[in-house]
């Protein structure tokens, strides 16, 4: 078993190793330990994308991720099936021609913040309402504000959502922000997918 110590390492550090380490691992197990939900989380969606079948086991506030590098384990546990189905990464090749949308704040223009606020979450009530809507809306540092409990665009967002648009929401930027337990629409993301998403969107639009 080859194990890689993830462990006080940033996103998208984890991933990254964990990715290293596939490529070239002979092992038959390969084992991950990180100390973070977020980071948990983001290293089974990477090794979902690979056709793999992680599993993970918590102890005292860090998780162990553990996976055969060559055919992957069978049989999910529930608690697995229902995380793999919450962290399902975006295929590239379901990507249309339509736009992918960056945000990274949660007020629109510059001037009043109050009015900013007001903007954004018109904008976002507008996507609602067309009918070319965007393939995919990132957001990314103070733009995950709007995806929480206490958002004025949470009800858009979950609509556009249930509409098929994907939304992925930055993991880091919850935990620095201190938003995980409030986080409400999309699905938490990492700074590998969100790279990869945007790499290959033929159409990307910054707000």
């Amino acid at each position: 078993m080859k194990e890689i110590d993830c462990r006080g390492l940033d996103c998208p550090e984890p991933v990254l190793r964990t990715k290293s380490a596939l490529e070239n691992s002979t092992e038959d197990l390969l084992s991950i330990l990180v100390d973070n939900q977020v980071a948990r989380d983001n290293v089974m969606r990477f090794l979902q994308t690979k056709n793999l079948q992680p599993k993970y086991h918590e102890s005292q506030g860090n998780y162990q991720i553990s996976v055969n590098p060559v055919a992957g384990e069978a049989g999910d546990s529930e608690k697995d099936k229902s995380l793999k189905k919450e962290t399902a990464p975006v295929s590239q090749q379901e990507l249309s021609n339509r736009p992918v949308l960056f945000i990274s704040t949660d007020q629109l223009g510059t001037g009043s913040i109050e009015l900013g606020r007001l903007l954004m979450r018109n904008f976002i009530y507008t996507l609602t309402k067309r009918d070319d809507r965007p393939e995919a809306v990132v957001f990314m540092n103070a733009g995950v504000k709007l995806c929480v409990e206490s958002s004025p665009a949470l009800d858009e967002l979950k609509e556009l959502e249930e509409g098929g648009v994907t939304i992925l929401v930055c993991g880091t930027c919850l935990d620095y922000y201190e938003l995980q337990e409030q986080h409400r629409a999309g699905q938490v993301s990492n700074m590998y997918d969100i790279a990869d998403l945007l790499m290959s969107s033929g159409r990307v639009i910054t707000i």
